[in-house]
């Protein structure tokens, strides 16, 4: 495999879970340890990617919507986003997880009469905009990779709200639930699953049919999945089986397509 060929994979690897490290490049690709790092001094080169100890993440600085574009969303992604602020209504309370899809949600919520509670300083910003729009940012230790807040005050603090709607991101989904591979994270979003009266995750097929070491929740735990294409039948099976309702926007374009034809 050519170079230019394995930065392109770590490129698309990295728009999907915006950290990787040596040992993920030297099994996903088959290459040492000496070619992983070359690698990485590469992009770093041309400034699209930071590389940290053991690995690599995306350029932090400066992150508005523009640049979750640059992280390679698909247009998958953004109907996902748009599929999920559909579900908004007026006055309700919600609880934004820290992702990238999340972040896009911001384009489309408009000027909606709710109050937004996040970690995700990224998420506060965007929403900043919208003057109805109430913004709450939880307490914390920053994490410059995800630009968000953190640790045991971030789960303390989750415990003074009830909201009507959570909005989660997830690493990984597969028949024996939703996983990550950050141990914080998994505490977090587990919290902030007990925070919410109804649970909408968030997942492109990319996500499904991966598993983690952390886990977050079952299927007993969510409401409602968006994503863009529709996941295998084990998948589905186990969604009817816990009564989830899934959103897919492959469908509806499906359907849109049909109707300008006909």
């Amino acid at each position: 495999m050519y170079q230019e060929q394995r930065l392109t994979l770590i490129k698309n690897y990295l728009a999907s879970f915006e950290s990787i490290t040596l040992e993920e490049i030297c099994e996903k690709l088959n290459v040492s340890k000496d070619t992983a790092r070359r690698d990485l001094v590469k992009l770093e080169e041309r400034g699209e990617i930071i590389r940290i100890k053991g690995g690599a993440t995306l350029p932090s600085a400066n992150h508005h919507l523009i640049d979750y574009r640059e992280r390679k969303v698909t247009e998958g992604k953004e109907q996902i986003a748009l599929n999920a602020a559909l579900l908004i209504q007026d006055q309700n309370d919600l609880l934004m997880d820290t992702s990238s899809t999340c972040a896009l949600m911001a384009k489309f919520m408009g000027n909606k009469q709710i109050n937004v509670v996040t970690n995700s300083i990224d998420i506060v910003d965007l929403l900043s905009e919208n003057s109805e729009i109430q913004s709450f940012l939880l307490p914390g230790k920053f994490n410059r990779k995800n630009r968000n807040l953190t640790g045991p005050r971030t789960i303390e603090a989750l415990s003074d709200f009830k909201v009507d709607q959570l909005f989660l991101g997830a690493c990984g989904i597969d028949l024996e639930g939703v996983t990550s591979p950050d141990e914080e994270e998994a505490f977090l979003k587990k919290k902030m699953i007990s925070c919410a009266r109804q649970v909408i995750l968030l997942v492109d097929c990319t996500k499904f049919e991966k598993a983690f070491l952390h886990r977050v929740c079952d299927f007993t735990k969510i409401d409602v999945i968006i994503t863009d294409k529709k996941p295998d039948d084990s998948l589905m099976e186990k969604m009817i089986e816990n009564n989830i309702k899934l959103i897919v926007s492959e469908d509806e374009e499906r359907e849109r397509d049909w109707n300008e034809k006909n």
